[in-house]
């Protein structure tokens, strides 16, 4: 077996100048996590500019599992698309007005709509089922 010690003195400056660049070209990069960062924003942003999406971008959109996107196409709870019958595609707006449709109203929003009821409902009067009116 070979070791660096045996081979000739030009091959080992050639691989030390090498390993120089490359040490140079990481030390540009920067920082890991903000590569990773970097990275991560920008598979996030390219479901921006997009109307339609496949059934794994909207699983990734919608930040849900595989087979939960799945059984929720199968009871038809989530409006998509299927052209050819197999692949499944999704609006990107429809998934938007999708996920904002049951709102949950504060305490607040509670009290005025109540207050509205009340305040334009009549008062309904009590019935005497059976009962004579007395005079």
């Amino acid at each position: 077996m070979t070791t660096i010690e045996d081979k000739p003195d030009a091959t080992v400056g050639r691989m030390l100048e090498r390993l120089d660049r490359i040490e140079n070209l990481l030390a540009g990069l920067g920082d890991t996590a903000e590569l990773h960062k970097r990275i991560e924003n920008l598979e996030n942003s390219r479901y921006t500019n997009k109307d339609v999406l496949t059934f794994d971008e909207a699983c990734k959109y919608l930040g849900v599992s595989d087979s939960l996107l799945y059984k929720l196409t199968a009871a038809k709870a989530v409006p998509h698309y299927k052209p050819r019958g197999k692949m499944i595609y999704f609006k990107k707006l429809e998934l938007n007005e999708w996920l904002l449709h049951n709102q949950v109203i504060t305490v607040e929003q509670a009290r005025l709509e109540a207050a509205y009821h009340t305040s334009i409902l009549p008062i309904p009067k009590k019935k005497n089922y059976g009962k004579r009116n007395k005079k």
